[in-house]
């Protein structure tokens, strides 16, 4: 009896795995509960590496996470961490697919890949993104602000961003308020 046990635990095991890592072709985000649209490539003229504590506000509740970003001119990849360390989920979009390792769901805060998809319209150049918008929607871009018009001219996604050198390409954003599916998330920087 004990032969079949193991095959079963181990059977078991290979399944929950498979489960939990899942490859899919689609590499859409939703911008609002109508509107989806394809990512744009993850292309990056260098890298970018950042660990952040992020603070979801999302129907009175609130919620913090740990993410770790890695992103080059191939790949970016998003590591969610509790704040005890333990691992959420870890999601990889090469610009072909979107591979999402899924450990834990917590409601209180969105999907990792509509994380994946606030991090990308936070820190990848303004260009890649307007070939990918709805006709007659608009990215509008200054120096500390990066906001998301739907055509009604309302603002869907609002970015904000901390001061940084001139040195430094990529801006780290500090706020993004999700107007579309009604949460917000305060962003700090972790050394």
């Amino acid at each position: 009896m004990k032969p079949y046990l193991y095959l079963f635990i181990s059977f078991l095991a290979i399944f929950l795995s498979a489960c939990s890592n899942k490859p899919t072709q689609a590499t859409e985000a939703w911008l609002t509960k109508e509107t989806k649209i394809n990512l744009p490539s993850p292309h990056l003229e260098k890298p970018y590496h950042d660990k952040q504590l992020l603070t979801f506000n999302y129907n009175d509740q609130q919620k913090s996470l740990i993410t770790l970003i890695d992103a080059d001119t191939n790949a970016i990849t998003v590591t969610g961490l509790s704040t005890l360390g333990i691992r959420l989920f870890n999601i990889e979009y090469s610009g072909n697919t979107i591979i999402t390792e899924q450990n834990t769901v917590i409601k209180e805060i969105p999907s990792a890949e509509q994380i994946l998809s606030d991090i990308m319209l936070s820190i990848l150049p303004i260009e890649s993104w307007r070939v990918n918008l709805p006709k007659s929607w608009q990215l509008v871009d200054n120096n500390l602000n990066r906001q998301l018009i739907n055509d009604k001219g309302e603002i869907i996604i609002d970015i904000r961003y901390q001061q940084q050198p001139s040195s430094q390409k990529i801006r780290r954003p500090t706020n993004i308020k999700h107007n579309g599916f009604n949460y917000q998330i305060a962003i700090e920087g972790i050394e």
